[in-house]
């Protein structure tokens, strides 16, 4: 059986840790953020997004009373879950790897719509979506394409 591990959120602005299960990020622990002094410092969330529906959290006075907090929760929940809900959160996070690799490329995502926007010989840039716009540009496209040999 997989063991739950746990491991510094270092994006968190204050302590947080990720708990993992596997590879898959199935809850965190972590000090609250403004709240009073005399209040619970702790919270501890249990379930991911996507893949999972039934999430659970709440907060605690000591790290330690989170921790036992999420175990019974997750207790509870792992029996119920299956492999596919698992997977289902692997696919977003390569999905959200991949999104974010292409724009580091400068690439557009294949979802992205192509721009309408055209390049005329004589230089102007016009909508190819606008007939008014396309019209105008039409001759000279024409005469581009019989220059450089072009068929269509």
């Amino acid at each position: 059986m997989t063991e739950l591990t746990r491991r510094r959120d270092k994006e968190a602005a204050g302590e947080k840790w990720n708990i993992l299960y596997g590879d898959v990020v199935v809850g965190s622990i972590g000090l609250r953020s403004g709240v009073p002094n005399h209040a619970d410092q702790w919270e501890w969330k249990c379930g991911f997004h996507p893949g999972c529906d039934r999430s659970t959290g709440g907060p605690a006075a000591t790290f330690d009373e989170a921790r036992a907090a999420f175990e019974a929760a997750w207790g509870e929940l792992l029996p119920k879950l299956t492999e596919a809900h698992f997977q289902t959160w692997r696919d977003q996070r390569d999905w959200i790897a991949r999104k974010q690799a292409m724009w580091t490329r400068g690439e557009k995502l294949p979802s992205e719509r192509p721009s309408s926007l055209m390049r005329c010989p004589c230089g102007a840039t016009f909508d190819s979506h606008r007939p008014a716009e396309s019209q105008i540009h039409t001759p000279h496209i024409y005469a581009a394409q019989r220059r450089d040999g072009i068929r269509r």
